[in-house]
């Protein structure tokens, strides 16, 4: 029996070969590496998968010869698998679902990924839009998809995985489409360059009604030459997008201009850096730094009502 390279059984030793590669010859090997390597680290993912599958049954083994009530057993191992994958432990459940699913329900998705045919990210996928159905179910859904796992994108596999998910469970489909609208909402999260994102997660013909009526808008705008900003007598000419991006503002707020926002808006920032030529940056209350010039620029805007208040530092206090 032919034995294994001690050094293929020692990942670090595997990493080291790695590092050690030469460069490749042609452009044609570059592509090939490329595309090998990429498969390699689907077939790590899914190594990942299986180990943390073995980490699991290993913990709730020792936790039952504790004496753990079975409800507590592995609490707080996602938090670990996220830790050991330098990731949230958000991102940690996720991989323990995914491992989970992988094992128990998902035998031709498991294979495709060991073999590089698709990546985590499509096994993911197929577990988000399959993790409401029975057992049974899914394990149906996993085989109705298997010829076509490698062979689509992410986008085309969730939806077929969604569509056969409806099919096999409609009155499933039918309380989790329920649910999700019960959930709409909206958020911001930073950006970079003190922009934000802004988001709704709404139902799916508002939001499509919505971008709609904002591209038909703005297009005829374009259309007419109404392209000027009239917050920024220095900007001629908006593309549809920029156009589109101040209609959201103005026709959530009412104002007239995107500029001109009429809540309430609490910037930090040193009397150096308002009334002087201070580059210490302001502060964005519950954003984080813009550039002093930024929000002078804000506070010099005729269309925005500005609030000063004088903020001290706090004193300090002594512990005896």
């Amino acid at each position: 029996m032919t034995q294994t390279p001690a050094v293929l059984t020692d990942l670090a030793g595997i990493r080291e070969v790695l590092e050690s590669l030469a460069s490749t010859a042609s452009e044609a090997e570059s592509i090939d590496r490329i595309r090998q390597l990429e498969e390699l680290k689907a077939a790590c993912s899914a190594l990942q998968a299986e180990e943390t599958m073995v980490l699991q049954k290993r913990r709730v083994q020792a936790e039952a010869a504790r004496g753990v009530p079975k409800a507590r057993r592995g609490k707080g191992l996602a938090a670990e698998v996220g830790l050991a994958r330098q990731a949230s432990p958000n991102r940690g459940s996720q991989h323990l679902r995914l491992a989970e699913a992988l094992a128990a329900d998902l035998p031709h998705t498991r294979a495709a990924l060991r073999q590089g045919r698709i990546r985590e990210e499509h096994a993911q996928t197929v577990v988000k839009e399959s993790a409401w159905l029975e057992a049974a179910d899914r394990q149906q859904v996993d085989a109705l998809i298997a010829e076509r796992l490698g062979t689509i994108g992410v986008r085309k596999l969730e939806a077929l995985t969604r569509a056969h998910a409806q099919r096999l469970d409609q009155a499933g489909a039918v309380k989790r489409l329920a649910k999700a609208h019960s959930e709409r909402r909206v958020s911001v999260r930073p950006a970079a360059e003190n922009m934000a994102w802004f988001s709704g997660l709404l139902p799916m013909q508002q939001a499509v009604a919505m971008l709609a009526a904002l591209q038909r808008d703005a297009t005829t705008m374009v259309g007419t030459g109404e392209t000027a900003d009239p917050a920024d007598p220095t900007c001629t000419s908006r593309t549809r997008d920029q156009i589109m991006a101040d209609l959201l503002v103005e026709r959530v707020t009412g104002q007239l201009t995107a500029a001109a926002v009429p809540a309430e808006v609490q910037v930090i920032m040193t009397d150096a850096a308002l009334f002087g030529d201070a580059t210490t940056p302001a502060w964005l209350t519950g954003h984080g730094p813009i550039p002093a010039k930024v929000a002078k620029h804000w506070l010099a805007d005729p269309a925005m009502k500005v609030f000063l208040r004088r903020s001290s530092p706090p004193r300090r206090t002594t512990n005896w």
